[in-house]
């Protein structure tokens, strides 16, 4: 503002050069009008020792690091005196302690030298001034005036005016090794002093600490930072169902289905999608060629067969077909003909489809329409399962493989009195609306809910601060898919353990090559680390009469047999191992849990189990439906004529 009152507007900076003395004159104004001076001051060696040499920028010509990272704004007096002076009180910020606004200019300082000094090292090195950058140079108490010469005009000298820097924002280049190391110092002492409870005291104290720390690393984490995890991705494969489209897998149910012109075998929802299913068409041709070597219909006078001859006969045309795909079929495929749309009545087993009555409710069953006595009245109990079945497979079609949610409370109590899934979730303080996902999630919990249950059985789960699990025959898509199962599921509802050791042993445990070392990684959840809870797990690629050899074995309080089919002959290699693993299992003396996919395999690994036997067993639970079985159904051919779903750890039975 001038004498008269009146705000001068700010002259245009052109690019062509002005004389120089009505340009200084000119800066000099503009600073006194809107005070657009920053004045950097270096600290010196001690704290009490005042800088000699303060350079002045006009903030109006100087863009980038130098605006923000200097932030002492002053209106210099005007004589031109380089005393140093204490910034004027804002509304917006108040420093109290003089020491602690100097310090953090020297962070702010000192964090730009360094990424100067990292970014353009060579420039540092050199001797020469850069002529087209503002400079800022300090000089400290006791230092030789020829080593510490500072690298600005004389006072002969006319000063550089912005109009004469091409590029005024760019950072510094000229800072000394020595320089940076009185201002460490400086830094140093001030972290020292830190702590109290002003802000800027707060902030030297937290400095302070992550300067002590050592380097953050990928490896390790605390709690509060993200935790290191290892995720086994189990990609669900395809399904074939006659109640879906074989091409977009749309529910056909109560739709007009139509079926393959040439094979009649898959159905689709639409004549276009018929068409554009590419990966039946080799499947169709060999089909055809199948049925024109035989000479009939692939399903002709199967009413003829009993239930184990009519698997038979679909066995012996898989083999055909593979005979003209020259491959073996795929899973998918081989359902194609493992799984009909037939009469279900077993002494008829009409293929044709235009003679076929087909359920409202799940699509899937099909009996005579002009012979209503082929409807059987079993379906009825069967039918949810067939629809539940055929959610799973519509839900991983779109979205991928269903991940329920899964609950983390831990128990402080042991819960004797909950017996069934049901009872646990409750007791878990979780609830599960939705059918598929309650299924999903019973498929998760059923193997430690069962082994808690056989513990529960013998009595075993008081006064157990280490308990060790083995688990014969494990598969990784089973026994070791959602390892954390075995934390949230057996762990958290078992309060006196403390470490819980999960041995999983099977020749087939590791199809893929999958790393076990990083499966063991897997951490606990932050309660249990934080209770020193631990859950160990240990992988055996190999027969379990060879582990029980080893000198790494392990004592169980435990031994699973899921799912294992004891009772028939053929095993891993097509040989009869049972009987050496039963016998290293017996020879333990410890409970054994044995589970089946249904009724009729339960019994049968019972007599099995015993015949094999060398000592007297104690039956502590015959082969009864197990309460916490999976409830997500998986198709059943072994005995599909009875019970055409099976389900995990279905029965079970408890010896010791």
């Amino acid at each position: 503002m001038n004498q008269s009152g009146v705000h001068k507007k700010k002259p245009r900076i052109r690019n062509r050069q002005k004389n120089k003395i009505n340009q200084v004159h000119q800066d000099q104004e503009e600073n006194s009008l809107k005070g657009d001076v920053v004045q950097v001051d270096i600290a010196p060696k001690s704290d009490n020792a005042e800088p000699k040499i303060i350079q002045k920028v006009n903030v109006s010509q100087v863009e980038g690091p130098l605006k923000t990272d200097c932030p002492q704004l002053k209106s210099p007096p005007k004589s031109g005196n380089s005393q140093v002076e204490m910034p004027p009180k804002s509304d917006h910020s108040q420093v109290e302690n003089p020491q602690e606004n100097e310090t953090i200019r020297l962070i702010q300082l000192l964090l730009r030298r360094k990424l100067l000094a990292k970014n353009k090292a060579a420039a540092i090195s050199e001797a020469e001034p850069v002529n087209n950058q503002a400079k800022i140079v300090t000089q400290l108490k006791e230092t030789n005036a020829e080593e510490r010469k500072p690298k600005v005009p004389s006072t002969s000298q006319t000063p550089k005016t912005p109009a004469e820097s091409k590029t005024p924002g760019k950072p510094l280049k000229d800072v000394k090794a020595d320089e940076m190391d009185e201002l460490l110092k400086c830094l140093g002492s001030k972290l020292q002093k830190g702590g109290g409870e002003s802000p800027a005291a707060a902030l030297f104290s937290n400095l302070g600490k992550l300067f002590s720390q050592a380097p953050p690393s990928d490896v390790e984490s605390s709690d509060e930072e993200a935790e290191e995890y290892v995720e086994y991705i189990y990609k669900p494969r395809q399904y074939f169902m006659a109640s879906l489209c074989n091409f977009c897998k749309a529910d056909l149910c109560g739709q007009t289905r139509i079926p393959c012109s040439r094979c009649g075998l898959s159905y689709y929802c639409s004549g276009g999608h018929m068409k554009d299913d590419q990966e039946h068409r080799q499947m169709c041709f060999a089909l055809r060629r199948t049925v024109e070597r035989n000479g009939h219909e692939m399903f002709y006078k199967c009413g003829d067969f009993s239930g184990e001859q009519f698997r038979s006969y679909r066995i012996v045309c898989i083999r055909q077909v593979e005979k003209e795909m020259n491959r073996p079929l795929s899973a998918t495929e081989q359902e194609l003909l493992l799984f009909p749309m037939i009469c279900s009545e077993r002494k008829c087993r009409e293929h044709r489809f235009k003679s076929l009555s087909i359920c409202g409710g799940c699509g899937e069953w099909a009996f005579c329409k002009d012979k209503p006595g082929h409807r059987s009245k079993e379906h009825a109990k069967w039918c949810g399962a067939y629809q539940l079945f055929k959610a799973f497979i519509m839900f991983q079609a779109n979205f991928g493989r269903m991940e329920p949610s899964l609950p983390n409370k831990v128990l402080s109590e042991l819960p004797m009195a909950c017996s069934s899934t049901k009872h646990m979730m409750k007791k878990l303080n979780f609830n599960v609306t939705n059918e598929c996902e309650y299924a999903a999630l019973t498929q998760v919990s059923t193997g430690p809910l069962t082994a808690w249950f056989a513990l529960k059985l013998c009595e075993r789960l008081r006064d157990c601060e280490e308990l060790t699990l083995h688990l014969i025959g494990a598969e990784i898509e089973f026994e070791v898919d959602m390892l954390q199962k075995w934390e949230l599921f057996l762990l958290h509802i078992m309060p006196t353990v403390n470490t819980l050791n999960v041995v999983f042993i099977g020749p087939e445990l590791n199809p893929n090559n999958i790393s076990f070392e990083q499966l063991k990684k897997i951490k606990c959840c932050r309660l249990c680390r934080k209770a020193q809870r631990t859950v160990n797990y240990h992988f055996e690629n190999g027969l379990y009469h060879d582990y029980c050899k080893e000198p790494h074995f392990l004592q169980p309080n435990l031994v699973c047999f899921f799912n294992s089919g004891l009772y028939r002959s053929t095993g891993f290699a097509l040989e009869d191992t049972w009987p050496d693993t039963i016998q290293a299992a017996l020879n333990i003396k410890c409970p054994i849990v044995v589970t089946s996919y249904t009724k009729y395999e339960a019994p049968l690994d019972m007599v099995h189990f015993i015949n094999q036997s060398n000592r007297h067993l104690n039956v502590v639970l015959p082969p009864t439906t197990n309460p916490f079985s999976s409830e997500k159904p998986e198709r059943n051919f072994i005995s599909d004529d009875e019970t055409p779903f099976m389900f995990k750890n279905f029965y079970c039975f408890v010896v010791e």
